[in-house]
């Protein structure tokens, strides 16, 4: 008993630290580009905050320039004796500007708000930033698009009537390698107050596009 307490005790000063991934200590995984549709399945491991199972919907919202994002999943904390947390948040994304020959680059500015879940820790993040990239055509259908996401966050973390706020910086560093015009390998790292990578496939169904 006495172990579990210090390891929930531990997880819980260790959020209290300038933390600043979407809802997780975990690469934002946005791409430059703003998605008509996409569901992206992701595996990623958090520095001190252990690994996590993450999906993310994408989807237009009318307006070719505006997008809703969804991130649910779970993740199995470092910390002894913590359990499985739950996470769940949402966010929009704004497409800024389209790479033309005078400007190169695409910008997405994304925001939202995320939380978790677990034992009687409760988090909750507000990151805002912007994704800068772009794309690359290669031979046939195949695209590499490299992108870098900073991003600023207000963080909060509660247990057990303690609790405590602060902002974190991180910049995600990753690339987009389209396999097809469904699917897409995505890998970025988080650096910055919060370190994390994340390896996830990207499926826009051909069925459910618009």
């Amino acid at each position: 008993m006495m172990r579990r307490v210090l390891g929930l005790s531990a997880l819980a000063l260790a959020f209290a630290a300038p933390l600043g991934a979407q809802v997780w200590n975990y690469p934002a995984l946005q791409t430059s580009r703003v998605s008509e549709r996409e569901y992206n399945f992701a595996l990623t491991d958090g520095n001190g905050t252990g690994t996590a199972l993450v999906f993310q919907w994408r989807e237009g919202l009318g307006n070719p320039r505006l997008q809703f994002t969804m991130d649910a999943g779970f993740a199995d904390p470092d910390a002894a004796g913590a359990d499985t947390r739950l996470m769940i948040g949402g966010g929009l994304g704004y497409q800024a500007t389209s790479a033309t020959a005078d400007m190169p680059f695409d910008i997405v500015i994304a925001g939202g708000i995320g939380a978790t879940f677990g034992d009687d820790v409760t988090t909750i993040r507000i990151p805002i930033g912007a994704s800068i990239g772009h794309r690359f055509a290669l031979e046939g259908k195949y695209a590499i698009s490299p992108f870098v996401h900073p991003r600023l966050s207000w963080n909060r973390v509660s247990f057990n009537g303690f609790s405590d706020s602060d902002t974190g910086l991180d910049v995600d560093i990753g690339a987009n390698f389209e396999l097809s015009e469904q699917m897409a390998i995505r890998l970025a790292a988080a650096l910055g107050d919060s370190d994390a990578i994340g390896l996830s496939f990207a499926w826009t169904p051909r069925g459910l596009r618009k």
